[in-house]
């Protein structure tokens, strides 16, 4: 697999908790990086489709006056 390098800024704090998690699991800190992203994107490709669309059927319901109140108890 072919790679590109991407460049961004996290805060100080977060950056040393990724070293820590690098030196840890013997790893660099840009596979510690390449694992996160890779994991996000997964998440984002798996929920965010249906959250949108669930998202979007709950609006016309509410625009259709198909509202169930809530109840606390």
């Amino acid at each position: 697999m072919t790679s590109a390098t991407v460049t961004g800024r996290v805060p100080a704090g977060l950056r040393r908790k990724i070293d820590a998690i690098a030196e840890a699991e013997k790893r660099s800190v840009s596979n510690i990086v390449e694992m996160a992203l890779e994991c996000l994107v997964k998440q984002y490709e798996e929920i965010h489709p249906q959250f949108k669309e669930d998202l979007l059927a709950g609006l016309a319901q509410l625009d259709a006056g198909e509202v169930t109140p809530y109840e606390r108890g």
